[in-house]
């Protein structure tokens, strides 16, 4: 393991390093840079030896955590179901612990990570059988960058995230973002050139459900 990651877990055995910035727990350890210290940290939370709580608590794994059984998928901020209004970026809010097979035996955790959907405009998405209703965690494979048309992803537009159905459109050389609805929407319509404002961030192979535990 690098040293930076092996002070950081030292400093965690004692304080709570999620009431730290990252400058102060890059003086703590003797790193410079900001964007340093945060590469490690996420480093040792995706790697499951720290857990970040929903309340921004970061403290060491329970033994039991480290066994390698359950994944543990970082959850991204939120995805619009309805226009795209809600941004999702690469801070964490906290972890989905989940059983491997929830995102699929072969598919790799490090490769993965959730958004919180907020709107109605998927709620007759199937994935797996499952809707993606407003609250609903979508589970996210960040490996594929080139969705096939029919494929559900996350994507930004100007910076503003939203879960879609994937549909190119040969024909007209265009790419339609659709929604699956109760209630009628337009889909919203890019040019495949216009990648400096549209981004996709992967495609969704889970839902976990969430109106049953509230």
């Amino acid at each position: 393991m690098h040293d930076t990651r092996k002070k950081i877990l030292q400093i965690a055995k004692r304080e709570d390093i999620g009431t730290y910035g990252l400058r102060k727990l890059g003086e703590k350890i003797g790193v410079d840079h900001p964007q340093k210290v945060k590469w490690h940290l996420n480093k040792l939370i995706n790697d499951g030896h720290l857990v970040r709580t929903a309340t921004g608590s970061i403290a060491l794994s329970s033994p039991q955590n480290l066994s390698g059984k359950m994944l543990r998928v970082p959850i991204l901020g939120m995805a619009n179901c309805g226009e795209p209004l809600s941004v999702a970026d690469d801070t964490h809010h906290g972890n989905l612990t989940l059983s491997p097979s929830l995102i699929g035996h072969t598919r790799k955790a490090n490769h993965c990570f959730a958004v919180q959907a907020t709107g109605d405009s998927m709620n007759k998405a199937s994935i797996d059988g499952k809707t993606i209703d407003d609250g609903d965690y979508a589970i996210v494979d960040s490996s594929i960058k080139v969705p096939s048309t029919g494929q559900y992803v996350v994507s930004s537009i100007e910076g503003l995230a939203n879960i879609k159905k994937y549909i190119r459109d040969e024909e007209n050389h265009v790419i339609a973002l659709v929604s699956e609805s109760t209630k009628p929407r337009p889909p919203i319509i890019i040019d495949p050139n216009d990648t400096d404002s549209y981004h996709v961030h992967g495609i969704v192979v889970g839902v976990i459900k969430t109106a049953a535990y509230l």
